[in-house]
């Protein structure tokens, strides 16, 4: 059991509400909460994380939580803790290793691959592009935002521990501005998501019965697939140490899995083999670099008898609120003003014009709500 809590009320209550408890009673100090069923089970949830006892309650808790779940007690508590975070377990694996020790050589490359499947998957949520050179500031950053938890037996698993989602509601229906904490927040989440599709997509393309054909690869680039990802995975999977590298997505219970994400991906030598001749192509090959915005919608304007209509979506720019201009034809403009009318913040892919001081606006290739959100507009 861990010594110290590193939870508070918020996390328990959400993990007991998706979980099926349902809150009794309470006040300031304390909360009953119940799980419907033959055994009648009831649980004291403390509420003061200053109060003396909070520890030892709360330990309590986690070991009634660990019994009626027949889960070990840090099973529950690392659920609990992570109850608004994605976890991302990369594995490497080798016959002979069967003591849950890894080489050296090869740990220290899995490490590396951790920081650079996210930064790569950081880019690719910005930019999609074949081979970015120069990743751009805020993708650089998000080595630095994301933790890792503590490697676990099992071959050698390396837990990658990121945001998915504030304890708050996201945005309200008609929200009139984006909340700059929220989308700090949200970017993890879009980022793991970006991971997880560009992962699936490449291991689809790998494990086809043909190589990957141009026309393939070059439409794995608009899913997120780059040469830095393909690097990344190369890296691991290069010597005698590691014979495959398998990811799994442990997506956070307080929001949904994002559509079309990949729970579980995983490549060995042979498959290695193909992405680095995917990451040749990537690297050699020139492809129209398209950006990608996430917002909310706060303007809409069509007149009858137009044929598209003129959305302003709300966004971050560097780090900064901007309002983006686009035209949109009659099906997406009404799914825009769905959008907006439920406060669901969308997610734009196209050629993105920011002059300083003048309109922002993007030539669209495609619009939609955001699929990272896990949320079915």
């Amino acid at each position: 059991m861990h010594s110290k809590l590193d939870f508070a009320p918020e996390e328990i209550r959400s993990y007991l509400k998706v979980t099926g408890w349902s809150p009794v009673s309470g006040g300031a100090l304390a909360e009953l909460w119940s799980l419907p069923g033959p055994a009648e089970e009831v649980v004291l949830v403390p509420m003061k994380p200053g109060a003396p006892d909070f520890d030892k309650r709360t330990r309590i808790l986690v070991e009634d939580l660990a019994r009626i779940e027949s889960r070990t007690v840090h099973a529950v508590h690392s659920a609990i803790a992570t109850v608004y975070h994605d976890v991302t377990d990369l594995r490497a694996s080798h016959p002979s290793l069967s003591d849950g020790s890894i080489p050296l050589e090869a740990g220290y490359e899995l490490f590396l691959s951790a920081r650079r499947l996210r930064v790569a998957s950081a880019a690719a949520a910005i930019r999609r592009q074949g081979h970015f050179r120069n990743f751009p500031t805020r993708a650089r950053d998000q080595a630095r935002e994301v933790r890792l938890g503590q490697t676990r037996r099992g071959s050698y698993i390396v837990p990658i521990i990121s945001q998915a989602r504030s304890p708050e509601d996201v945005y309200a229906p008609q929200q009139e501005h984006i909340d700059i904490q929220v989308e700090e927040t949200l970017f993890d989440r879009r980022v793991t998501a970006t991971m997880s599709r560009a992962l699936g997509v490449l291991e689809e393309m790998v494990g086809a019965e043909r190589e990957p054909t141009p026309s393939e690869i070059a439409d794995s680039v608009g899913e997120g697939v780059s040469y830095e990802l393909c690097q990344a995975l190369s890296k691991v999977v290069k010597s005698d140490s590691v014979a495959a590298l398998d990811i799994t997505f442990n997506w956070s219970q307080v929001a949904a899995p994002p559509p079309g994400s990949s729970p579980h991906v995983e490549f060995n030598e042979a498959a290695i083999n193909i992405v680095n001749r995917v990451s040749d192509h990537l690297k050699t090959q020139l492809y129209t670099h398209e950006h990608i915005i996430y917002g909310v919608i706060t303007d809409l304007s069509r007149r009858p008898e137009d044929e598209t209509g003129r959305v302003g979506i709300e966004t971050l720019i560097k780090r900064r609120r901007r309002t983006v201009w686009i035209d949109l034809p009659d099906r997406n403009y009404h799914q825009a003003v769905r959008c907006h009318d439920l406060g669901v913040p969308v997610r734009v892919r196209g050629v993105l014009s920011s002059p300083p001081g003048g309109h922002a606006t993007m030539e669209v290739s495609d619009f939609g709500p955001d699929p990272s959100l896990g949320t079915n507009e």
